[in-house]
């Protein structure tokens, strides 16, 4: 990444940057002793600040003020609200808030004084990751494609988390390891953030390559006569109507021996049109996040490699292009998966989920410990739980709670939904094996996910359900306009605990 981030132990008086982050909680206004004997340096102006009231500490309020020193320019107070109500979410998000405000105001620079945040529920591991991870991720910009006004756009270059001498050692691990992370997310957004007339199936499969090439993976890729020759008529059938030919590609990382490997398997639509059951415009404005789940297993696996994480894993992306043509598929068509199963199409555009019943019944020959896929499968879980959380479904209980335990820890939210037997009446057919679409409306997310089980046979097996959360369409915290990168953190805190 462009913007680098180190950690430094340094006293608060010889700090010498574009500008100095001090934080408040609203209900402890007091300097401490080095805060206290900083503030005489600059005429009071910390302590001025908080008796005249122009800096109350409230959540995400950033007061800075300019200072006439030799070694600094600025000093920014930060506002992290009432002590008792704090948590990792509101630390990130006030985080967030003072780097874009440092950013408009063309700070290049700034140092953040880290023993300010202390409070009786501090973890210093924990809340060094999340300001790493709130300035890197918060501070992302996506410009490739401007040609205009480059020279007006604003950049941090540089943020120094300024720690205890005796923390040094164990701040710049933290600090190396949760940049991978960050690094991680913000090429997951690049990648989702590429249009389509660019990222079509060849040139995500190419790039998949380049990671591994560049990380010491083991990359294969199928092309659309190997899929084909499979028999993978599900996943052939949504990409046959696109002049943009479909590749699945394979990436493996080994970490842990001849251990069966943890499988990923990412639906990477790089874009969907619906097919015969076209999209309105309006809804088909962003299809270019449909290959989300796919970019981000690329990165988990380049995360993978760089963390040096003890697992084998293997990444599998299922690329397509879901267009409208005179060969395109169609409701009514019976289709046969590479598992055997006949599946009838209701409705073109549930298209992932043809995708990936053939990649996760192909995952199989790999012997898996565990699968995971990661999809924006349905616009379902929109209405199931907004915009903040994904769900989560699997058959397998354990899996499953090692994944929600993943997203405490990430902050990448996520809500188990449950998968009753009875359900699998929804997708029972009169004329094949099964039907891909609930004929109405109901349960979308569960139906989805019914149907991908019946593809895994007895593996464990869990699906997140990334169809709300991959993309932002307004700025909040560390979530900025487009795509979110959402998952990456969560798959890799999961596969660093198993």
């Amino acid at each position: 990444m462009a913007l680098k981030i180190e950690a430094a132990s340094k006293d608060i008086a010889e700090i010498g940057d574009k500008c100095i982050v001090i934080a408040f909680f609203e209900d402890n206004l007091k300097l401490n002793k080095d805060i206290a004997s900083f503030d005489k340096t600059i005429n009071n102006a910390i302590s001025n600040s908080i008796k005249n009231k122009d800096f109350k500490a409230e959540l995400n309020e950033v007061k800075s003020f300019y200072v006439n020193s030799k070694k600094l320019d600025y000093v920014a107070l930060l506002g992290l609200g009432k002590e008792k109500d704090f948590n990792l979410n509101k630390l990130m998000d006030a985080v967030s808030a003072l780097s874009k405000k440092l950013r408009g105001m063309d700070i290049k620079s700034f140092s953040i004084y880290f023993d300010s945040f202390k409070n009786k529920n501090f973890d210093f591991e924990s809340y060094l990751e999340k300001i790493i991870q709130a300035a890197a991720l918060s501070l992302y910009q996506f410009t490739r494609y401007k040609t205009k006004d480059l020279d007006k756009v604003k950049r941090v270059d540089r943020v120094n988390i300024i720690v205890n001498e005796n923390d040094a050692n164990k701040a710049k691990k933290i600090v190396d390891e949760t940049l991978v992370y960050a690094e991680a997310v913000n090429k997951t957004r690049d990648l989702v953030n590429t249009p389509p007339n660019v990222a079509v199936p060849e040139y995500v499969a190419d790039y998949a390559k380049e990671i591994a090439r560049k990380n010491g993976l083991k990359f294969t890729v199928l092309d659309e006569k190997q899929l084909e020759k499979l028999g993978m008529e599900c996943y052939m059938a949504v990409a046959r109507a696109s002049v943009n030919k479909p590749r699945m590609f394979i990436l493996e990382y080994n970490g842990k021996g001849n251990e069966n490997p943890i499988v990923l398997v990412g639906k990477g639509l790089t874009y969907d049109t619906g097919g015969v059951n076209a999209k309105p415009a309006n809804y088909m404005v962003n299809m270019k996040d449909d290959k989300a789940g796919a970019c981000s297993v690329i990165h988990v696996l380049e995360a993978c490699a760089k963390l040096k994480i003890k697992a084998n894993v293997i990444g599998i992306g299922a690329m397509a292009e879901n267009a409208i043509g005179g060969n395109a598929y169609k409701p009514d068509d019976v289709l046969k998966s590479y598992s055997g199963i006949t599946v009838e199409v209701i409705h073109s555009d549930a298209e992932g989920r043809m995708v990936l019943a053939d990649a996760l019944a192909y995952s199989l020959k790999f012997k898996p410990k565990a699968i995971v896929d990661i999809a924006t499968l349905t616009g379902a879980s929109i209405i199931a739980l907004g915009y903040g959380i994904s769900p989560v479904l699997g058959n397998d209980q354990e899996l499953v709670d090692k994944i929600k335990h993943a997203a405490e820890k990430s902050l990448d939210r996520v809500w188990q939904l449950p998968m009753p037997e009875d359900y699998e009446e929804l997708i029972k057919s009169d004329v094949a094996d099964i039907k891909h679409v609930n004929s109405d409306i109901d349960a979308g997310v569960i139906v989805g996910g019914i149907f991908l089980k019946q593809f895994v046979k007895d593996a464990k097996w869990a699906h997140i359900d990334i169809g709300a959360t991959v993309w932002a369409k307004q700025e909040k915290g560390y979530k900025i306009k487009g795509a979110t990168g959402f998952g990456v953190r969560l798959l890799l805190d999961f596969l660093r605990e198993r």
